[in-house]
């Protein structure tokens, strides 16, 4: 099995590269193989048909001995039987007849000086004691020899043997298979033209696709005709033009709904902004003259009437807060910077300077990995990695110190962080809850906030065009995964679009 492994091997090899050079070497190598087997089958026909008709002559010539000498023996009269086996000598391809009586005597023979002697190789002395009948004595490429008996009254009186050359068959057969090995060349440089021939009409058609294809990709709608394609690949052409033409008025369908959405969504951000900004006056005003109210009045007034005050001062400082968080929601795309490679183990110790007391009052115990560089901007991935670790500090549990580690990976040109605690966990059920703006999943007055801090983290990781997501630790706590733009990959597009630019300027 070992052959046929390699050969399946080598075919593979042999078959591989282009749809011209699978066609040219197919076509080579099916006229090769049926031209080789026309040849051999042509040279092994001739082959039986020059021995038999060789074996037929050698048959005829000892027949003819066989009855003319009949007479000469009983006669025994050696000199006439001398003449009739002399007289086969202008065969051409006799190599000698003799006639020997049944002891194994040469009688007469083509060559005189042999006449009296007795043959005693084995296949003579099988043929002398054996049946009566026409026996082939030697069949070779070189010869072939045949005795038939000399019968009178049924009863054997000697042996006639011919034997004739075949040097001549031979040669013809040679001659026919030079000229099958030139017919067979002959047709492995015709067949190969042909496949070259056709398979360039072919795979042009192609070509010129695979080109109409990359125009499409680049951007390009100017689609150039085939030039008298083959009717197959005049259906590939039309059905490719069918779905460029599709692609085109789906992508300006979309390129306009998408304009809709950008200018519907900078609207919303700009009213966002706008009535946030415009909120914020006249509620300093409500909780101002609230606080003044208490600060004259308190204790002046019943029991109820306190309260009723204390009641509008709080909740005029947690509607600021909203609005004030709304109001940084609204900034995060109106308001970001541009994006360069960012040293995320700057920003993380940034955020952590930030978080210096909260951290010194928990007695929060942080570990940090060596952090991979992104690709976005400084101060909102700083944001990011504050509104995160200020979570996990302010989310622990009670009778635990806070545990906080950050790790990251890359993968496919992302970068992937997380940041798990020892806090009081999530319901896996709602962890995408704690992503919507103003949600919050502990109400508890314990733990304070204004329910849009995990939203700002997803706005900005959504911004970097990353994905964010929070899920329980098997041992307990949160664990935050946000995967953002490795730095590597984005100098990796941005090299490939400026060979993009140098391409397309030399075209």
């Amino acid at each position: 099995m070992n052959w046929w492994t390699d050969l399946r091997a080598r075919t593979r090899v042999l078959l591989a590269g282009s749809i011209r050079r699978r066609l040219v070497v197919s076509i080579a190598v099916v006229h090769a193989v049926l031209m080789t087997l026309f040849v051999v089958d042509l040279v092994h026909r001739q082959l039986v048909f020059l021995k038999g008709q060789s074996h037929t002559r050698a048959e005829g010539l000892a027949h003819v001995i066989a009855v003319n000498s009949v007479s000469w023996v009983l006669a025994d009269d050696v000199r006439g039987l001398s003449e009739v086996v002399r007289s086969l000598r202008s065969h051409p391809h006799l190599m000698y007849a003799m006639v020997v009586d049944p002891r194994g005597q040469v009688l007469a023979h083509t060559d005189r000086d042999r006449i009296g002697y007795y043959v005693s190789d084995p296949l003579s002395m099988d043929i002398l004691s054996g049946e009566p009948t026409l026996r082939t004595v030697i069949e070779s490429t070189r010869m072939v020899e045949v005795a038939t008996p000399v019968l009178s009254q049924n009863r054997v009186i000697g042996w006639a043997r011919v034997a004739l050359d075949q040097q001549e068959e031979i040669a013809n057969i040679h001659s026919t298979t030079v000229e099958g090995v030139f017919y067979i060349l002959s047709a492995i440089v015709v067949g190969t033209v042909c496949a070259l021939w056709i398979s360039r009409r072919l795979t042009s058609d192609f070509l010129q696709l695979g080109e109409a294809v990359d125009q499409l990709r680049k951007g390009k709608r100017e689609i150039r005709s085939l030039d008298q394609p083959a009717h197959e690949i005049a259906r590939v052409e039309q059905a490719f033009v069918a779905m460029a033409d599709t692609i085109w008025r789906r992508e300006d369908e979309l390129r306009h709904t998408i304009n809709q959405l950008a200018a519907s969504n900078t609207d919303l951000e700009r009213f966002a902004y706008i009535a946030s900004h415009d909120l914020q006056e006249p509620l300093r005003t409500v909780v101002g003259f609230a606080q003044l109210l208490e600060k004259r009045y308190k204790g002046k007034l019943d029991a109820d009437a306190d309260q009723f005050i204390e009641f509008i001062v709080e909740g005029g400082k947690r509607m600021s807060m909203q609005i004030q968080g709304l109001l940084d929601f609204s900034r995060i795309d109106a308001k970001g910077q541009a994006f360069k490679n960012v040293d995320m183990e700057q920003v993380v110790h940034s955020a952590l300077d930030n978080l210096a007391d909260s951290i010194r009052q928990a007695g929060a115990e942080i570990e940090v990995e060596k952090l991979l560089p992104v690709h976005g901007d400084d101060i909102q991935l700083m944001l990011l990695f504050q509104n995160i670790l200020s979570n996990a500090i302010k989310f622990r549990r009670a009778d635990e110190v806070p545990r906080i580690h950050i790790s990251c990976t890359q993968f496919d040109g992302m970068t992937e962080f997380r940041i798990s605690d020892n806090g009081i966990g999530i319901d896996p059920d709602r962890a995408d809850e704690i992503f919507m703006i103003f949600r919050r999943l502990h109400n508890s007055p314990q733990y304070s906030g204004r329910g849009i801090g995990l939203a700002i983290c997803r706005r900005i990781v959504e911004r970097h065009g990353g994905r964010i997501s929070a899920e329980p630790c098997p041992e307990g706590g949160t664990c935050f995964v946000c995967t953002l733009p490795s730095a590597m990959a984005a100098e990796a597009k941005g090299k490939d679009k400026d060979t993009q630019g140098g391409h397309s300027q030399v075209a």
